[in-house]
């Protein structure tokens, strides 16, 4: 762990947020807003010089020699990689209870999961470890882990930021994104990412029409998490917002299950090397199993509900300018829950269904829990809407400060001598 500040190091180690660390000076020439930030990358991604891992035991293949697409472009803007973060295994499931590079801990309560399966980037930004992180998204992993630690994300729009040199999933539903503590960082590391930036214009959320579902993401809440989304709502429309409730999208469990479906059916082909790899946890050897299972009629069946589940959330979003719905039903969970599968479903019973849409969603941290837990939420916008809806992100947060609150111990939001 050469490179990194001792109190870096250690609490990294104690959180077993990072799988190796990575020397970086810094000395890319960049001009844009993130030179000189540190930020670490999900180990499912390549980085020069670096082994990539997926969350695996050894034997690994070699060492990278180009960096991953998104990392080039980090690395040209000035920014420096200083980590590869843990990650579930083959990035496959909601809790970072990695049997290889340790179980990654949630910084607000070390005995509570931080999700997954970008649990590692989402603590290393909660703990002040580094100022951004990236993971990748299929069916929740940047949403629930920022939800679960407290930090800001933005799952892209499908396709906007490259996913060259990153280990694939599920396609179809695959992103890359940015992880920070503000919606205004993210949208910083998204310029470089995206290799765009526009600049919508500037609204105040009194120009906000906000759709809430009335069925599915409001039901069986944790009560602190219920009452997390109704402080955003009632801030929304102490802000001038107009709510709205959105009668419109239906039969979610059913979209949620076909999401399963198919991303369980792709995966199963990507990750054909580890059908009877030893390496592989008994827990995601369950998964590919279930992704062998899945049928030729239920993979047509689940792009039928998907097609109509598209449908159906353009059709809303004609008549809101975001779908706001709570990220997850229940604060972080302790770390032995038993059948970590299907923990990783409860986890992303709210976060799967968007996948199917290729619609961008920010995630961001609203009131905790009266035990000091984070509670998050998603904003859900239109096609192409990305960086409108992180400046909706960022009217919110300089209203509020909800996303400025830090665990215990944690360090100086990522800055390295």
């Amino acid at each position: 762990m050469t490179g990194a500040p001792a109190s870096v190091a250690a609490l990294a180690a104690e959180l077993h947020a990072f799988v190796q660390l990575i020397d970086d000076d810094g000395s890319a020439e960049g001009s844009s807003p993130v030179a000189g930030w540190t930020v670490a990358v999900k180990d499912n991604m390549d980085v020069s010089g670096t082994v990539r891992t997926d969350g695996l035991s050894g034997p690994h293949p070699p060492a990278a020699t180009e960096d991953a697409e998104v990392v080039r472009r980090l690395r040209a803007a000035g920014a420096r990689i200083v980590a590869k973060a843990n990650l579930e295994e083959l990035s496959f499931g909601a809790t970072t209870q990695n049997d290889a590079w340790g179980a990654c801990r949630n910084p607000w309560d070390r005995g509570r999961i931080p999700g997954g399966s970008s649990g590692g980037s989402a603590v290393a930004v909660a703990a002040g470890l580094v100022r951004v992180a990236v993971g990748t998204d299929t069916g929740g992993s940047l949403r629930n882990p920022a939800a679960f630690c407290g930090v800001t994300t933005l799952r892209p729009s499908h396709g906007l930021v490259p996913t060259l040199g990153v280990t694939p999933l599920s396609p179809s539903m695959d992103v890359v994104g940015p992880m920070a503590r503000s919606a205004a960082e993210v949208r910083a590391a998204l310029d470089v990412m995206a290799g765009a930036a526009p600049r919508p214009r500037p609204r105040s959320l009194a120009e906000l029409t906000v759709g809430v579902p009335e069925h599915y993401f409001l039901d069986d809440l944790e009560p602190e998490v219920a009452e997390g989304f109704r402080d955003l709502l009632g801030l929304l429309s102490a802000e001038g917002a107009r709510i709205v409730s959105v009668t419109g999208l239906r039969d979610v469990e059913r979209v949620h299950e076909a999401m399963a479906a198919l991303q369980n059916s792709e995966a199963v082909r990507h990750l054909q090397p580890y059908w009877h790899d030893s390496r592989v946890s008994a827990g995601i050897r369950g998964r590919i199993e279930a992704g062998r299972g899945v049928t030729t009629e239920e993979i047509e069946n689940a792009l039928a509900v998907a097609f109509a589940w598209r449908g159906q959330v353009d059709s809303v979003l004609d008549d809101v300018d975001v779908v706001a719905v709570p990220a997850t039903p229940f604060v972080a969970p302790v770390a032995d829950q038993g059948d970590l599968t299907l923990v990783s479903r409860r986890i992303n019973r709210f976060t799967g269904c968007w996948s199917l849409t290729g619609l961008p969603v920010l995630g961001l941290p609203v009131s905790p829990s009266s035990a000091g837990l984070p509670v998050g939420a998603q904003l859900v916008g239109r096609r192409g809407a990305d960086w409108a809806l992180l400046a909706a992100g960022e009217a919110i947060q300089a209203v509020s400060d909800w996303h400025g609150r830090r665990p215990p111990g944690a360090l100086a939001a990522g800055v390295w001598s």
